[in-house]
């Protein structure tokens, strides 16, 4: 499920990889091994959230996406 906030999509981890058609494993290696890559960020104790639209538009700056 996605979250909208202000015409901007949010995911969980899982939602996130799905998305992307990857691992979840990969997902949070992208996060630390690819520069500029944007960050998750903790939307509280035990969630973290990923930017959609931020990860398009890396992805799509990087020759590749969906």
């Amino acid at each position: 499920m996605l979250n909208s906030t202000a015409k901007r999509d949010y995911a969980r981890a899982k939602q996130t990889a799905a998305y992307y058609q990857i691992s979840v494993s990969s997902l949070w290696n992208w996060t630390k091994n690819r520069k500029g890559f944007p960050q998750p960020f903790k939307a509280g104790e035990r969630v973290t959230l990923f930017d959609l639209g931020a990860i398009d538009a890396y992805l799509k700056s990087e020759g590749g996406g969906k």
